[in-house]
């Protein structure tokens, strides 16, 4: 530790600290515009100048001075005060001051410390700048007039989202912040330019001219997106939400956000949101009091008591831990039925049977921390950084800062490749399982596996026959990416699983786990196996039991059994299987046979449209209750805005239905978080109050062993590409569809090829063309480029337009033609 004095007062820091930062440990405020806590310092505002007994005659940045032993600090003397006015006046000299019209105004930082060193008038004159404002971009309003150079944006952008949209152009007076060749801003989107902008020069066109700052109801809760569990501080005013407010001391992730949770927050209050309930009559929903459609539903879940085989629930990882836990508790318990499933049965077997198999619980040995502990990360597949963009920065941030190897294995290239030191091993589609294999068994034979690990012999024999050849790579490769796995103090498998991704199942987790138990790497902090849920509360659904336990029937054979008739009741909770299930006709065909289907979601989706009753349910930002996120992070969601019309939460809805029908009831949601923490052992002990803004990572005691799986031959089909599905980075499942922000930037489906084949098929960026399968065709729109390799094909499958389920059925790998349409 290094002691000081600031201003009077003694302060001991860590050595590597700056004056800022012991300043701000004690409790002084030094006024900053360039410095942000996230990024590399930059000491170009000169607003943080102090004086240094040590160093007489000049002031210094307190920035980017490291503090030293018996370093004496002043931050607030008469020079020290003059010298920032002087900064100010400078930085004012070229701003246009528009303050009655700019977004930032109360946001602004320069605003702010104008008014606090009462700069009211100024010493210089020049003309200001006229720089043509940026417009094109959909989502950021760029006005490089009120630019003050703090660098901020294009640090964020290279050090954190690592894709450097920004750089500074010109020299001197005509320096300014600039673009690839000084054009439109063309990037990923993700507004951290925007949320650590500390004038309004970059500024949020979805919030342009809602509201001022100061007007904002400011409610913290948890993204609604992705199973990372970011927080997120919500913006609203008179009931709507209008913006997330970025706060850097919010989350692991210090306020980042992706697309999706800074733009796509537009849903909650879309003119498409469903607000009163509706009854199928004469063949048309029709609007209905929530008495009359409660009564329907009630009535045939009654009656359905008596034949609870007949009856099945499928219920969306977006709704909360406590409504899943009375979903649960409703259809198990109450109505008698095992046949409740989520995430179309196979998206959460990576954790329900893998993890469980091979670790014995059904959660990720590893938690979010360990990315930035680990030496080395192992990505399965690069699409990791699209379904997890937040994940994404930190593995920037690892493998930037602190020299973390990345190694990835994936059917195609992405963003993650492109990070500095990072090798891809590009595999054939569908032979994830086949390479973990081949790892293991390379692990084996360059005798690099743990002593004594138990179950070795039984691996050694089901690995006997892997090879590198059946993944589609090379035995150097194989051979190397085993040694740089083994041999790394320690090594991280990141995985991510969801609907668009079949492959990534049981088998999968158990090839990777036994991966990183052959050699070691569980049970310590920076190793071990990351399985990333799909959904904002894919974890919390494993842990409050969300499918079939016994005997019951997962969402396919629910699927089956409305299309034969045995299931005649069909209660859905926030899923669209008509988009996001594999085969769209065959999904169809079942929803359109059930003889009674009653769905509670946000919106009339193609799932509701064919309901007999919809319910129309609250979003996120008009409830409470808690999420757990990907790291076995528990963590709370609040209410921030009323509901929209007559809308009920989940929690409301399940409630009415289990009082009616004899089950249990709740005054209010915190009793059933109460009722969790007594009956589900990994929340034991916790409290929805101890929470508080930082959740709680829920323990897990370990059970590791080796869990031989068989690889699946693959068999490519002859003159047929081979289609993989995925996310696209600006959505996630099929709600972002109605976030305004996602659909300005990704408005529809499209099919990925590679260059050759483009060229082979006579096809060119942006045509039309058709995809067909063995259970169907679809026509979507093209891109052309080199991510996926020759003879690969890749679509997203969160539209419902061009829907790729059309052309899947759930196999890791569809071969298909394409044709121009």
């Amino acid at each position: 530790m290094v002691n000081l004095t600031i201003d009077g007062k003694q302060v001991a820091v860590e050595k590597d600290a700056t004056i800022y930062d012991a300043a701000k440990a004690c409790g002084i405020k030094i006024p900053i515009l360039c410095h942000d806590k996230k990024l590399h310092p930059f000491g170009g505002c000169r607003m943080c100048l102090v004086e240094v007994e040590q160093m007489k005659g000049r002031l210094i940045p307190s920035c980017t001075t490291p503090v030293t032993e018996g370093m004496i600090v002043q931050t607030t003397t008469d020079e020290i005060v003059k010298a920032r006015k002087l900064v100010l006046e400078l930085l004012l000299l070229k701003h246009p001051i528009d303050c009655p019209v700019c977004d930032a105004a109360g946001d602004c930082d320069l605003q702010n410390l104008t008014y606090e060193y009462k700069v009211n008038m100024n010493r210089f004159v020049d003309e200001k700048f006229n720089h043509e404002i940026d417009y094109e971009n959909p989502l950021i309003e760029r006005d490089m007039n009120r630019c003050i150079h703090c660098g901020k944006c294009a640090r964020i952008c290279d050090e954190i989202v690592s894709y450097g949209a920004y750089t500074f152009i010109n020299r001197g007076i005509e320096a300014k912040m600039g673009t690839e060749f000084d054009g439109p801003l063309n990037c990923e989107f993700c507004g951290s330019c925007v949320s650590v902008c500390p004038v309004g020069a970059l500024n949020s066109r979805p919030f342009k001219f809602k509201a001022r700052w100061w007007a904002l109801q400011k409610t913290k809760s948890v993204c609604s997106y992705c199973g990372t569990g970011c927080q997120l501080t919500l913006g609203s005013k008179d009931g709507k939400v209008l913006t997330t407010i970025y706060d850097e001391n919010q989350g692991f992730h210090n306020g980042q956000l992706c697309t999706r949770g800074r733009f796509g927050y537009q849903f909650v209050n879309s003119d498409k949101r469903l607000t009163a309930p509706l009854i199928r009559k004469n063949g048309k929903l029709q609007e209905a009091t929530w008495e009359e459609a409660l009564a329907e539903v009630t009535s045939r879940l009654s009656a359905g008591k008596s034949d609870p085989a007949s009856v099945a629930a499928l219920a969306t990882p977006r709704l909360t831990n406590e409504e899943l836990f009375l979903f649960e508790k409703l259809f198990r318990g109450t109505v008698g039925t095992d046949n409740i499933d989520h995430s179309a049965g196979f998206a959460h077997e990576a954790l329900t049977k893998g993890a469980v198999a091979s670790f014995g619980v059904a959660a990720s040995p590893a938690e979010i921390a360990d990315v930035q502990k680990s030496k080395l990360l192992l990505v399965v597949k690069s699409d990791a950084y699209e379904t997890h963009p937040v994940i994404g920065f930190e593995i920037n941030l690892g493998v930037k800062r602190k020299g973390i190897a990345l190694r990835i294995v994936s059917d195609k290239k992405g963003k993650l490749t492109r990070l500095p030191g990072a090798k891809t091993t590009v595999h054939a589609p569908g032979s994830e399982v086949a390479l973990f294999n081949a790892l293991c068994k390379s692990v084996i034979d360059q005798g690099l596996a743990v002593e004594g690990v138990a179950g070795l012999d039984a691996l050694k024999a089901a690995v006997a026959d892997a090879s590198a050849e059946k993944a589609g790579v090379t035995a150097e490769e194989i051979a190397a990416l085993a040694k740089d796995f083994a041999s790394a103090e320690k090594a991280l498998i990141i995985l991510p699983i969801g609907q668009g991704y079949p492959g990534h199942n049981a088998a999968l987790a158990n090839a990777a786990a036994n991966l990183a138990i052959l050699t070691g790497q569980v049970g310590k902090e920076g190793a071990g196996l990351l399985i990333m849920g799909e959904k904002n509360n894919s974890q919390g659904a494993v842990d409050m039991g969300i499918y079939p336990k016994g005997t019951g029937l997962n969402a396919a054979a629910i699927l089956d059994g409305c299309a034969n008739g045995n299931v005649k009741t069909l209660f859905v909770a926030g899923e669209n299987p008509v988009v996001s299930y594999p085969n769209r006709k065959k999904v169809e065909k079942a929803l359109e046979n059930v003889e009674f289907m009653v769905v509670s979601d946000l919106f009339l989706t193609e799932t509701a449209a064919m309901a007999d009753v919809v319910l129309p349910a609250c979003s996120f930002a008009e409830k409470s209750g808690t999420f757990t996120s990907l790291g076995r992070r528990v963590q709370n969601v609040r209410k921030a805005i009323p509901a929209v019309g007559l809308a009920k939460s989940d929690f409301e809805i399940l409630n009415a239905i289990s009082q009616a029908l004899g089950g249990a009831g709740y005054n209010n949601q915190g009793e059933v978080f109460t009722e969790i923490a007594a009956t589900v052992p990994a929340y034991k002990g916790l409290t929805q109050a101890c929470l508080k803004d930082e959740g709680a990572v829920y323990p897990v005691a370990l059970s590791a062993k080796l869990v031989p799986v068989a690889a699946k031959a693959a068999a490519p089909a002859a003159g047929k590409l081979a289609l993989v599905t995925g996310s696209a980075l600006y959505h996630c499942g099929t709600m972002s569809r109605f976030g305004e922000g996602p659909m300005y930037v990704c408005p529809d489906a499209y099919a990925e090829l590679n260059v050759a084949d483009a060229a082979a098929l006579k096809i060119g960026e942006g045509d039309q063309v058709t995809v067909t399968s063995g259970t169907g065709a679809v026509q979507v729109a093209v891109k052309v480029g080199k991510r996926v390799p020759q003879g690969v094909v890749f679509s997203p499958y969160h539209f419902g337009e061009g829907s790729v389920n059309t052309i899947t059925d759930g196999s890791e790998v569809t071969y298909v033609t394409v044709a121009k349409k």
